[in-house]
């Protein structure tokens, strides 16, 4: 039989995933049978519910477009930026790769762009 309930004897504590807890919550499912046999023999023990881990993209609504504009901001319109970072496009053009290594090369170069995104929403809401 197959279970999600974990024992956990040095920390006493009966641990399990919050969707094991959900159906756990429901008499007569198989997670609320086991529930109720690990805290009979377990009764000290406390419950633990595990929370999801969550990979959270922090680049989230990067585009090449929004880092073209960052670029040109940081590098205060500085034209040899601008064309290394075309160079690094260029050169993933045709490949798998046309958009992950040019924003792993954004990333490295400008790895503080977020304190920067005000100055291009700023400067998109002057152009509007």
């Amino acid at each position: 039989m197959k279970t999600n309930i974990k024992i956990n004897v040095l920390t006493e504590e009966i641990t399990m995933t919050k969707a094991t807890f959900k159906k756990a919550s429901f008499v007569g499912t198989q997670e609320y049978e086991q529930l109720v046999k690990a805290k009979r023999d377990f009764p000290s023990f406390a419950v633990k519910i595990l929370s999801p881990k969550v990979n959270k993209n922090t680049n989230k609504g990067l585009t090449m477009e929004l880092m073209n504009k960052l670029i040109w901001i940081m590098a205060n319109d500085d034209i040899k930026a601008i064309e290394r970072f075309e160079e690094v496009k260029k050169s993933y053009a045709e490949t798998n790769f046309h958009f992950s290594k040019p924003k792993a090369y954004f990333l490295s170069q400008y790895p503080t762009w977020r304190k920067w995104l005000p100055q291009v929403e700023e400067k998109q809401s002057n152009i509007n």
